[in-house]
């Protein structure tokens, strides 16, 4: 992947590099906690729960964007990982962790236009 080199530069600091890793993987921990126990009850204990009248489980647009943020989480904790890794580890980033950064920002973007869309949908009511 080719970055600019004053960019590239910026993200191999170490000083830069672990922080900014620190809080994307504080963030995505956070979030995967609470979407994970969101989804526990809404698809496995409400409708254990509540069998008569059948439940009603969420719309389908909902559990995508659940499946896109969740999927998002993860990689956000791998790329923290990684990228925790190389700064202790090389004097560079590797070619890896660029990609899985790049995934990072292209599933967020992903994430903000599936909330678009969600948003759109209801509007219209469908």
């Amino acid at each position: 992947m080719h970055l600019n080199p004053s960019v590239r530069q910026f993200l191999e600091r170490r000083a830069v590099l672990v922080p900014l890793a620190l809080i994307i993987a504080s963030a995505s921990a956070f979030l995967i906690y609470v979407r994970l126990s969101s989804d526990y009850y809404d698809y496995w204990v409400f409708p254990r729960e509540n069998g008569i009248p059948p439940y009603i489980y969420p719309e389908l647009r909902y559990l995508i964007f659940d499946l896109v943020l969740i999927i998002w989480c993860l990689d956000g904790l791998i790329a923290a990982a990684c990228a925790i890794r190389d700064a202790f580890r090389f004097r560079k980033i590797s070619a890896r962790t660029y990609r899985i950064a790049l995934l990072y920002f292209v599933l967020f973007a992903a994430l903000i236009l599936d909330g678009t869309i969600m948003v759109v949908m209801r509007s219209h009511g469908i």
